[in-house]
């Protein structure tokens, strides 16, 4: 496929574009400020608007040039023995969540993000954690099924930081463990998304699009760290993602679209 420079004209005359743009902004300034929230706000309602064969591979191309910098350099920090038995499961499924992706029904895939978004929202609400002893074998089995629910739905958050941040392990290590694991395990995606041919002119200009706002609410939500109450801003994400979460459900679709 090659490229068409009237599809990026095209592009750009819609609202559509307009509009996810506007919600990448908004989710990364979520992501900047709290560590979480950029792909359950965004990949729902951009999934709802074109579609999560368009929108999970977009997130993970934009995000390769904004949020992995910042695990990789957190590589010194982290726990190799607690962070790589959770990257091998992972590793190890991504491929068959790149093949629910490809082969599963649309309308589907959305519901089930909307249900992890869905989950990852009450663990955060809820401050429900896994308080026992982490183990190998365990820590394994967690990333096999964050590895194929990221790479069917590109949220894969639900039982890595239900996992991880239940443990008496510091704070500051548990923080670098997980942005040394999503760095890369989204890099293995990428990777996995670009042999299958995911990635095509059309994700490439999708992310184009979406990477400079994306990367610009990183930066705005890492300057307002400190200008305003932690929980003040966490109410509001949550605000943010129950909305996104809720708008992006199919059976909106007449609104939304």
């Amino acid at each position: 496929m090659q490229f068409d420079p009237s599809a990026l004209v095209d592009l750009f005359s819609q609202t559509t574009i307009w509009f996810i743009i506007a919600t990448a902004l908004i989710s990364g300034i979520v992501r900047g400020f709290s560590g979480f929230g950029g792909a359950l706000i965004l990949i729902p309602v951009m999934s709802a608007l074109v579609g999560p064969r368009v929108a999970v591979p977009t997130f993970y191309l934009s995000d390769l040039g904004s949020a992995t910098p910042y695990g990789i350099a957190s590589v010194r920090k982290c726990n190799w023995s607690m962070v790589l038995p959770m990257l091998l499961g992972t590793w190890i499924a991504q491929p068959v969540g790149a093949l629910l992706l490809e082969s599963l029904d649309p309308l589907l895939l959305r519901w089930g993000m909307d249900a992890m978004v869905i989950a990852m929202l009450a663990l955060l609400l809820t401050g429900w954690r896994f308080r026992g002893q982490p183990k190998t074998w365990l820590t394994f089995l967690v990333g096999l099924f964050a590895g194929s629910m990221g790479g069917a739905t590109g949220i894969s958050g639900p039982p890595v930081i239900a996992y991880w941040l239940g443990g008496r392990t510091d704070a500051a290590l548990t923080r670098a463990n997980i942005m040394v694991y999503y760095a890369f395990s989204s890099m293995a995606i990428d990777v996995i998304f670009f042999v299958k041919g995911l990635f095509t002119w059309q994700i490439v200009i999708y992310a184009m699009s979406v990477w400079p706002c994306y990367t610009l609410g990183l930066a705005l939500g890492a300057r307002l760290f400190g200008m305003a109450t932690e929980e003040a801003f966490r109410k509001i994400a949550y605000l943010l993602i129950a909305i996104s979460a809720v708008i992006s459900m199919p059976i909106f679709d007449q609104f939304v679209r």
